[in-house]
């Protein structure tokens, strides 16, 4: 029995904060975990977060800058079934990559010269992805896994003021879908409460139709269309989650997440075009300077049979200062609380929430320029999940 308890206890402290997502470097907002794979039997879960962070500044000018970093919530599914005793499949969905952006009051990021319903710097972006993973064990230590993502990115960009001169005015708006891939390999051990996983993301590509206006362009008497192919290509990354049971009712547990921010760029066509010929370099929309480290630490504790609780101290390296004007942070420090409660032998309900105190910031524009000073943000999380848990008895 105190086996059994050990390896109950793996599984719990595995999952339980992961009820929400993540404010984090570049425009990741999701980890892109796949616990679910590792549960034991039959297994589902959904969960909701709501993320709510807190920036504002100056623009160049000394102008205020209040708050630009608008809420939003995501949702997160998974499944997970044993096939036969060694292979089992795990379909995952969540929503790794976002913004949400809107300047307002009176400063250097308002058009004076749209309507008011225009005249605001706004950016939005949302993505989806569906991970399908089979696994192997090849033995009872050691499972390796592999399986496809799709993924869909919308976004749209609306630049105004005087931040971006010559192209105040400037719209973007683009839909694509497409796959990449996941693998990696896994090491269990439940009669001491180790798990340990290293997981790979391949980049992937989205080749689409990209809507634009581009004030620059027609400032030069560019003849362009408003509709070009282009594409974007979100970054692969590498996580590595480490695990191991103290004692019966108290498991230890890191987690490591490594994504190459500084190779990501995204250059709509005619942007691209626009620059070169007034600068003699075409420029992206979007870049970042650093790539981003993540650490998870943490300690969990089952209080009673039914209740078990984790406390976590989290720290994100960001992806560079300066940072672009659509998440001007350097990364954060931060703390969480999470409870999970067993309903009953099948249901769980977890709970739980961060606190993040970001690293301030130099706003920029893709041509190096500072635009904005930000300082002294924070913002938190909170995210709740239900699950269900079946085994076959033995």
């Amino acid at each position: 029995m105190e086996l059994n308890k050990k390896k109950y206890l793996a599984v719990a402290m595995l999952s339980i904060f992961f009820v929400g997502e993540t404010y984090a470097a570049g425009l990741e907002r999701s980890p892109q975990q796949i616990d679910a794979l590792f549960e034991n039997g039959t297994y589902a879960e959904v969960g909701y977060t709501h993320i709510l962070p807190n920036v504002q500044g100056k623009d160049s000018s000394g102008n205020k800058v209040s708050d630009m970093a608008g809420d939003f919530q995501s949702l997160n599914y998974a499944v997970k079934t044993d096939l036969t005793s060694n292979l089992r499949l795990a379909v995952i969905y969540d929503e790794p990559f976002g913004a949400k952006v809107k300047f307002e009051g009176d400063n250097n990021f308002i058009a004076t010269d749209r309507p008011a319903e225009d005249a605001n710097t706004r950016v939005d972006v949302q993505s989806k992805n569906v991970t399908a993973l089979l696994g192997y064990n090849l033995n009872k230590n050691v499972m390796i896994y592999a399986g496809p993502a799709l993924q869909e990115i919308e976004a749209e960009v609306h630049l105004r003021g005087l931040t971006y001169t010559a192209n105040s005015g400037y719209n973007n708006i683009f839909d694509g879908i497409a796959v990449g891939w996941v693998t990696g390999m896994s090491y269990a051990k439940p009669e001491k409460g180790i798990l340990a996983s290293l997981t790979y993301r391949s980049e992937i590509e989205h080749k689409t139709s990209i809507l634009g206006d581009v004030p620059l362009a027609d400032r030069l008497g560019m003849d362009y269309s408003h509709s070009n192919k282009g594409s974007i290509t979100t970054p692969e990354s590498v996580n590595l989650n480490l695990q191991t049971g103290l004692n019966q009712t108290t498991a230890l547990y890191a987690k490591v997440r490594y994504v190459p921010w500084s190779k990501f760029a995204y250059y709509p066509p005619v942007l691209k075009a626009a620059t070169e010929t007034a600068l003699g370099k075409g420029l992206p929309l979007v870049d970042y300077s650093d790539d981003q480290t993540s650490v998870e630490i943490g300690l969990g504790k089952r209080l009673t049979p039914n209740l078990a609780i984790s406390v976590s101290g989290l720290w994100d390296s960001g992806a560079g200062d300066p940072a672009p004007t659509l998440g001007p942070v350097n990364g954060y420090w931060g703390a969480g609380l999470a409870a999970k409660y067993n309903i009953n032998k099948k249901l769980a309900f977890s709970i739980g929430g961060r606190y993040m105190w970001f690293g301030d910031a130099k706003g920029s524009t893709s041509d190096g320029r500072i635009v904005g000073d930000f300082k002294d943000n924070t913002g938190y999380i909170v995210g709740m999940k239900l699950s269900y848990s079946s085994q076959k008895k033995k």
